[in-house]
């Protein structure tokens, strides 16, 4: 039994993506992104991608939005993001200091997007604009 436990732990922390925090005021606790564990992340077109992080805020949070930036060869590109509040799996705004929150969200990959090298900042902001998430990984659109 201890062995069973043991290896889905082993296994539990395996399948976290390795992303580089960029100004979490927040805990991050874990991040998986589909497919990809070690960056650069290869995704093709079209698909979706789910992007599930799991956090703790560092405030009481009534509020929240997504922000996703990408930096190809030096210029940033903004993107919209996909929402805030509803993206949390398993609960709902306001989020406690005391609880960890699962998001979850689709990182779409269109057809039209051309194949290219970037870094991805996913931003989850909360209503007074501190950044509870923020993680950047870099991706190869093929």
């Amino acid at each position: 039994m201890i062995y069973q436990a043991i290896l889905l732990y082993i296994l539990g922390i395996t399948s976290a993506t390795i992303v580089q925090d960029c100004g979490s005021v927040g805990t991050i606790v874990t991040v998986v992104i589909e497919d990809c564990e070690l960056p650069p992340c290869l995704v093709t077109r079209p698909n979706n991608y789910d992007v599930n992080i799991t956090f703790t805020p560092a405030n009481e949070v009534t509020g929240l939005r997504t922000e996703i930036d990408a930096y190809i060869g030096g210029i940033h590109f903004p993107w919209p993001g996909p929402g805030g509040c509803n993206l949390i799996v398993e609960g709902s705004c306001p989020l406690q200091t005391s609880g960890q929150y699962k998001y979850h969200a689709a990182m779409p990959v269109l057809a039209e997007y051309p194949a290219l090298s970037a870094v991805v900042s996913w931003i989850v902001i909360d209503q007074d604009g501190r950044q509870q998430v923020c993680v950047a990984f870099p991706i190869t659109i093929v």
